[in-house]
């Protein structure tokens, strides 16, 4: 626990101090068990990549949420990067800083076009969300044959044939897929996937990409 409140009148310090005590021996974390990523526990969202763009301050990693949606600097974000006019994504996506306090983190509007960041070295301006892990049922973490960590996923029967028509008709392009809004990985579609299977891949440790696998899978 973070924070510790101690009663002093009335002899109550000591029972204060022992119910603080069962708490933490109730919510201790079991020796051994990774600690959950806060940036892991947002919405997984898959969305079109229109263009990208190299940046000259990479990100360092994936930043966790800070902001609520209706924060004014969130609705000032969105007007900018969520913009439907061509012209001002472009120029937001020329000059946003990665390595800068993000509001839209978790407070993208799925319906909108986005411009934001991986956790490497590149801007992107994405289209309105296609697909999203709602449409998961079953989520495994592994090793990729390159050797990182990537957590595979199967799609209901809406969501695969949302993926298969995707990936029939955007063969050749990159895809982008996202968790808060932040690139985890934009791979080249090489072909049409119909099995209703994807690959999320990103700078995952073995411990991340299996809280990710529990957390699509509802574990």
């Amino acid at each position: 626990m973070r924070a510790v409140v101690a009663w002093y009148a009335n002899g109550m310090k000591t029972l204060a101090v022992v119910m603080l005590l069962a708490v933490a021996a109730c919510t201790a974390t079991e020796p051994g068990t990774p600690a959950r990523e806060a940036w892991l526990t947002g919405k997984l969202t898959f969305r079109k990549v229109e263009s990208e763009a190299p940046t000259s301050k990479p990100s360092s990693g994936y930043p966790a949420p800070q902001n609520k949606a209706d924060d004014p600097a969130a609705q000032s974000a969105r007007a900018t990067r969520q913009s439907t006019d061509d012209t001002t994504r472009k120029q937001a996506l020329d000059t946003f800083d990665c390595t800068a306090p993000d509001p839209l983190l978790g407070n993208d509007d799925a319906a909108a076009p986005l411009v934001t960041c991986d956790a490497g070295e590149f801007r992107y301006d994405l289209g309105p969300v296609f697909l999203d892990g709602g449409r998961i049922t079953e989520a495994t973490a592994g090793l990729s044959q390159y050797g990182g960590h990537v957590v595979t996923v199967e799609f209901d029967a809406e969501g695969a044939k949302t993926w298969g028509d995707f990936t029939t008709a955007n063969v050749g392009r990159q895809v982008a897929i996202l968790i808060n809004g932040r690139v985890l990985s934009a791979p080249t579609v090489q072909g049409a996937i119909t099995g209703g299977t994807a690959e999320i891949s990103g700078k995952f440790t073995a411990d991340e990409a299996e809280q990710l696998a529990n957390q699509l899978s509802g574990r």
